[in-house]
C-alpha cells in the first residue's frame, strides 16, 4: 500500500472528534467503540513489529513487553517536573486527575501480570481467571501515596512485569485466557501491557492540556510503531498488514 493510501487513513482517524470516537464498533460479535478499533490498530502494529524482531535473540515475550516499557517512558516524559497540584487537579467535573489515572494503571499493570501468568501456568482443568481475592488484592494502591510516588511505584511495577511475563516460553504465549469477556490468549495480554500504557497516557496528556485531539494522540501512536517496522520489514512485508488496517478504516466509514 502506498504509504500516501496509510497517510490518508491516519489523517482521517486523527481529525475524528471525540463524540464519533465512543460510537459502537462492532468487534467479534459484540460491540465496543470506535476509539477501541484505533487501538486494536496499535496493537496489530505492535504484533507485525514483534515478529519481524524476532530474529534477534530474545524470547518474544520480552520484545513484546520491550513495547510497553517504551510507552512507559513517554508517559515519564509527558508527566516530568510538573507540580503535584496539578497532577492532583481533575481537569473537568467525573474526570480522573492525573494521580487517579496513575493509581488506575498501577492497580492494572499488576492485575494484567497475575491474570498474563495464571494464563500461561495453569493447567487445562484450573479457573480461566485468577481467584477473585488475588485481583482484588494486586488492586489495592494506598490513597495517601502522591503522583510522584504512584510513578516510581509503577515503574517498579513495569520491571516486575518485564522480568517475570519476560521470561515466559513461546509456547506459554498461545495458552488461552480471557480479556473483558473476551477469549483471547497469551499473546493477546502481553501486548495489552503497552497499549494499557498508551491509552492512559493520552488521557493523562488530556487532563493537563486539551489541544491536540484524542484521535491524532492514538494515531501518533501508531504511525511511531509504523515507522519502527517500516525500518526493520523486507519489502512487501506490510502487505497484510495494511490489508487488515484499511479492512478497519471501511468498517468505520
Amino acid at each position: 500500500m502506498p504509504r500516501s493510501e496509510f497517510g490518508r487513513v491516519m489523517g482521517r482517524w486523527a481529525a475524528l472528534e471525540e463524540d464519533v470516537l465512543g460510537r459502537p464498533w462492532p468487534w467479534r460479535g459484540k460491540d465496543l467503540t470506535v476509539r477501541e478499533a484505533l487501538y486494536r490498530t496499535l496493537e496489530d502494529e505492535q504484533e507485525a513489529l514483534v515478529r519481524t524482531r524476532l530474529g534477534s535473540r530474545a524470547p518474544e515475550a520480552t520484545v513484546a513487553l520491550a513495547l510497553a516499557q517504551r510507552a512507559f517512558g513517554e508517559l515519564c516524559g509527558a508527566l516530568a517536573g510538573l507540580p503535584e497540584d496539578l497532577l492532583h487537579a481533575a481537569p473537568s467535573p467525573g474526570q480522573w486527575s492525573v494521580r487517579q489515572t496513575l493509581a488506575h494503571m498501577l492497580a492494572v499493570e499488576r492485575r494484567y501480570l497475575l491474570s498474563t501468568l495464571h494464563a500461561a501456568r495453569r493447567r487445562d482443568g484450573d479457573p480461566m481467571r485468577p481467584a477473585q481475592a488475588d485481583l482484588d488484592a494486586a488492586s489495592v494502591v494506598a490513597d495517601t501515596d502522591g503522583a510522584e510516588d504512584l510513578l516510581v511505584r509503577l515503574g517498579e511495577a513495569r520491571r516486575e512485569t518485564h522480568r517475570l511475563a519476560g521470561a515466559l516460553p513461546g509456547e506459554a504465549l498461545t495458552r488461552p485466557t480471557e480479556w473483558a469477556g473476551y477469549e483471547v490468549d497469551v499473546r493477546f495480554r502481553l501486548h495489552r501491557f503497552a497499549v494499557h500504557v498508551v491509552e492512559h497516557t493520552i488521557q493523562c496528556e488530556k487532563a493537563l492540556r486539551w489541544s491536540e485531539p484524542e484521535g491524532r494522540r492514538i494515531v501518533r501512536r501508531i504511525w511511531a510503531t509504523r515507522g519502527e517496522h517500516e525500518a526493520l520489514a523486507p519489502a512487501g512485508g506490510l502487505a497484510a498488514l495494511d490489508a487488515r488496517m484499511l479492512e478497519r478504516a471501511g468498517s468505520l466509514a
